[in-house]
């Protein structure tokens, strides 16, 4: 079927739609989703419409295929067996369990392809990255009969979200659909996911006594910044321990509550966007395990985590504002998190199909997960249309090694240039002006205007 000549035209015309459609259906393989919703759901069940099938419609609208679910059920090119109505009360009723699991299913499955390639070094020898960040979900349209008439935010609930810095998937996912919910109410849950031999790093709100006690338990580390509200007690003098590359570095013991740890200061060169002119780390790494600095570098880390949420903003619909009810919501941004992934595998694909030497900046290639959702939404109308079902059936069924020794090959066929990342040059400061009830607004072309004209002459006396 892979030589179906169709197939053949768009795997030399759009080859990392073919890619990136390829994977989608190696993580979202219809009959695992169908077991899972089987295996995981405890009060909904299937009557006509499949779980497979609700993913592949909300599909349609993270990859912004279609603005709404509506508009994707309408257009919808398989026969769906039940009405629209159904469609909504299948996705409002959507467990948070079935939510979390679909996310560590597909991370699972392409977790796996990507180890078939080299993956980043660890910053500490033998311990796996995993970075914690938590997102408010954004306001939702008030189509809700108890929404309406409020002029406040409808806040549909809180996810936690876990990264694995050697693969760069976004492997676990911790919904709650209370939106008040603060993130430490979740760490419980997420010290039932840390595993032995990990490094977890996070911000400053989840600096608890739980969650430092729950990690070191489990036979694991962590870096998580010091928060102003957690009751420290200095057991030993602050000493110096060096440099980073963005500060002095200090270290001293300390007591947070129940837990003694180590806790490394940074103090920058210059200061954060919040105007934080020192970071205080804590963590149970030992001095021979991680110098100070180090242990500085691996919070460095965390930003890549805001990355990925940029990507899920930018590339995807991670929050789809039609949908109120917050059980739908939270599986709308499930799935972005999947199909983040599978924009990651296929960005790696491209990577370790380009030479590993660095441009002109120092900076090794990148791919852009940008590019690659822009070519699969032109793409993929044409791929579902013309290409035969069969031929996406084979992607399904392949194994992990398979998938990615066919995704390597693909991607050094593909003219690369296409799909590298564009760096911007650093930020440089701007003064803001203010506006006043005088200065509401601005005429941009009378600005322009102003910048093409040459000074004026003081008159003479």
């Amino acid at each position: 079927m892979l030589f179906d000549p169709t197939f053949r035209k768009y795997l030399a015309q759009r080859p990392v739609a073919v890619m990136t459609r390829a994977t989608l259906e190696h993580a979202f393989a219809a009959e695992s989703l169908d077991e899972l919703f089987e295996r995981t759901a405890h009060r909904q069940y299937t009557h006509q419409l499949s779980f497979s099938t609700v993913v592949s419609l909300l599909e349609a609208v993270v990859f912004r295929r279609q603005p709404s679910v509506n508009s994707a059920y309408k257009h919808s090119p398989a026969d769906i067996p039940a009405s629209l109505s159904s469609l909504y009360d299948k996705l409002n009723h959507t467990e948070p369990g079935l939510t979390e699991a679909l996310v560590r299913h597909t991370a699972s499955r392409l977790r796996e392809v990507a180890e078939c390639w080299p993956t980043e070094a660890d910053l500490v020898a033998d311990l796996r990255l995993r970075q914690l960040d938590g997102n408010y979900l954004a306001g939702t349209d008030r189509r809700l009969g108890e929404l309406r008439g409020h002029g406040a935010a409808a806040l549909p609930g809180l996810a936690l979200v876990v990264r694995d810095d050697r693969t760069g998937l976004l492997t676990d996912l911790f919904a709650c659909e209370d939106a008040y919910a603060q993130e430490r109410s979740l760490v419980g849950r997420v010290v039932e996911r840390v595993g032995p031999g990990e490094l977890w790093v996070a911000d400053r709100n989840f600096a608890v006594d739980a969650l430092f006690a729950g990690i070191a338990t489990r036979g694991s580390f962590y870096v998580i910044r010091y928060h102003a509200g957690t009751i420290l007690h200095q057991r030993t003098a602050l000493s110096t321990a060096g440099s980073a590359e963005t500060g002095a570095v200090f270290e001293q013991d300390v007591q947070v509550g129940k837990t003694s740890c180590r806790s490394v200061v940074l103090r920058l060169n210059e200061p954060t966007a919040d105007g934080d002119a020192e970071i205080r780390l804590l963590t149970n790494l030992s001095p021979e395990q991680a110098s100070a600095a180090s242990v500085a570098d691996v919070y460095r880390r965390r930003w890549r985590i805001e990355g990925s949420f940029l990507e899920l903003t930018t590339s995807l619909r991670c929050e789809v504002n039609t949908l109120g009810y917050p059980k739908a919501a939270l599986l709308g941004f499930a799935l972005a998190v999947c199909a983040c992934n599978v924009l990651r595998v296929v960005s790696g694909a491209l990577e370790q199909a380009e030479e590993p030497s660095p441009d002109a900046t120092g900076d090794p290639w990148e791919a852009s997960s940008y590019a690659v959702a822009v070519e699969l939404r032109v793409a993929y109308d044409g791929l579902a249309v013309c290409v035969p079902p069969g031929v996406w059936d084979v992607f399904a069924g392949w194994s992990a090694g398979e998938l990615a020794a066919w995704l390597i090959d693909v991607a050094r066929k593909a003219d690369r240039k296409r799909y590298r990342k564009s760096r911007r040059g650093p930020k440089q400061p701007v003064e803001r002006v203010k506006a006043g009830r005088k200065a509401a607004h601005r005429s941009t072309a009378r600005l322009l205007a102003q910048r093409s004209q040459p000074p004026k002459h003081p008159r003479r006396p």
